[in-house]
């Protein structure tokens, strides 16, 4: 049933820049139909696609859905062995706290690159589903979905297997003690618990004589979280010592599809659905205009390990004031910032911060960010009719995300480097880090702008060792 507020949520998004009432009745009908599993965790890259949307535009209307309460989102670090959403209640602030997966007996690294998933589910104000209640699942049909990231497709090998072999789903009361019987084969049978994330492996061997399990569960632990049984029937003690119900799904381990990961830091080993990753959530314009209160830690920040930071400067924007006069000087500069805040958004980016005539903005890709650089030239030179020129400089590399004056920030020898280098440029041009360069699809926008590339390399004040670049512009001179 959708909430009778929802057309009044909606009205208060129609007049947003981008929201178009085709998209927003899309999104609207899409609500009152779709089954709740897909109003859980929901990919708004996924969403997109499915509507034949950008990616941009999925991302900045679940955002802004997000803020008018017709959605709510939830940061879960996901395990690169098996994928589980390890979520992170206090979003941004707990990201630094490393995770442990005790389906794979893991570390993760804290890192929001492709390491954390930002998902969305519809609020229970404007629609109710059975995921807002957990406490009530049949965890057999959904134990695994609530456990794992909703971008592992339910279709895909891992899902079907543990649906197929699951023994047993039950659910402990607050306080109380659950006690179940199953049977179990030789080998490793697992306990999960889909809320929490705790899990108990059960080892059975033919000279285990133990045939009774007692388990205390905690929030996230269960203990002990490994107990040598006898084969064939044993009975389970499971003691609740949380104030929620919890919930268990009991299943055959090691069945060889779950893919582990090299190291405790290795890239994501499973195959997954396209969804929208801390990294580029926080690049995004619209994300830093509508939640300034979501904070990072503040000892520390937090570790990117991909950001492409690029810097603008208006050539002699001082004597502009001089040549056209003070008021139309100061109009041409307020335009120039609001046609790079724009630019900026629409590849997917966003302004850091001004500094005098200056910008910073962040991409989550180099290719988004070589895009913006190319349309901001050009449209910075159009609109100052030969009056305004951009000396632009891009780099892309590891950064440190950090809360400064209320605002995201980047620092870090990425960003110091696209300063300097933005600082070689002359008016009109553009001049990269290699990195950038030779980044996927950079050197396409480059040739279909016009731009003549002439590489070198160069020293850099207060960098160590010389940082190849390449200078963009309209000819060889």
């Amino acid at each position: 049933m959708i909430s009778a507020d929802l057309d009044l949520r909606l009205d208060a998004l129609r007049a947003k820049d981008g929201l178009s009432s085709v998209l927003l009745d899309a999104f609207k009908a899409f609500l009152h139909s779709a089954p709740d599993e897909a109003l859980f965790r929901m990919s708004p890259l996924r969403y997109a696609a499915d509507q034949c949307h950008t990616e941009q535009q999925g991302i900045d209307l679940f955002l802004h859905a997000t803020h008018a309460g017709i959605l709510e989102f939830a940061w879960g670090v996901l395990c690169p062995g098996c994928l589980a959403f390890l979520t992170t209640p206090g979003g941004l602030r707990s990201l630094d706290r490393k995770k442990h997966c005790n389906f794979c007996n893991i570390d993760i690294e804290g890192s929001i690159d492709d390491r954390v998933e930002v998902a969305f589910t519809v609020a229970p104000t404007v629609r109710r589903i059975r995921y807002h209640t957990p406490e009530t699942l049949d965890l057999r049909e959904d134990g695994i979905r609530l456990y794992f990231s909703t971008s592992l497709a339910p279709e895909s090998a891992p899902h079907e297997a543990l649906k197929r072999q699951i023994l047993l789903a039950g659910r402990a009361l607050p306080g109380a003690i659950h006690e179940a019987e199953l049977t179990v084969a030789e080998g490793e049978t697992v306990l999960l618990t889909p809320t929490s994330h705790a899990v108990v492996y059960l080892r059975a061997a033919p000279q285990n004589q133990a045939r009774v399990v007692s388990i205390d569960l905690l929030d996230g632990h269960a203990i002990p979280d490994a107990f040598d049984v006898a084969v064939g029937p044993i009975a389970l003690r499971i003691h609740n010592r949380t104030s929620q119900p919890v919930g268990y799904i009991v299943s055959p381990a090691g069945t060889g599809l779950w893919p582990m990961p090299a190291a405790p830091g290795a890239p994501l080993t499973l195959e997954f659905r396209p969804y929208l990753t801390g990294q580029r959530l926080i690049s995004t314009q619209t994300f830093r205009d509508l939640f300034r209160s979501e904070s990072i830690p503040s000892d520390g920040g937090l570790e990117l390990k991909a950001v492409t930071v690029l810097f603008t400067d208006l050539q002699g924007s001082t004597a502009i004031y001089e040549r056209v006069g003070d008021l139309r000087a100061y109009d041409l500069v307020r335009r120039h910032f609001a046609a790079l805040r724009t630019i900026a958004a629409s590849e997917g980016g966003a302004i850091v911060k001004t500094i005098g005539d200056a910008v910073m903005a962040s991409f989550s890709d180099p290719l988004w960010a070589m895009r913006a650089a190319v349309r901001m030239a050009a449209e910075i030179a159009a609109l100052g009719e030969g009056e305004l020129l951009l000396k632009i400089g891009l780099n892309s590399g590891p950064c440190i995300a950090v809360e400064l004056n209320e605002r995201l920030d980047y620092f870090g020898r990425t960003v110091n480097i696209a300063a300097r280098v933005q600082g070689l440029a002359g008016a009109g041009e553009i001049v990269c880090t290699d990195l950038v360069y030779a980044a996927p699809g950079v050197r396409d926008v480059v040739a279909a702008a016009g731009l003549v590339a002439m590489a070198s390399s160069v020293s850099l004040r207060g960098i160590s060792g010389d940082v190849a670049v390449v200078r963009l512009a309209r000819s060889a001179g």
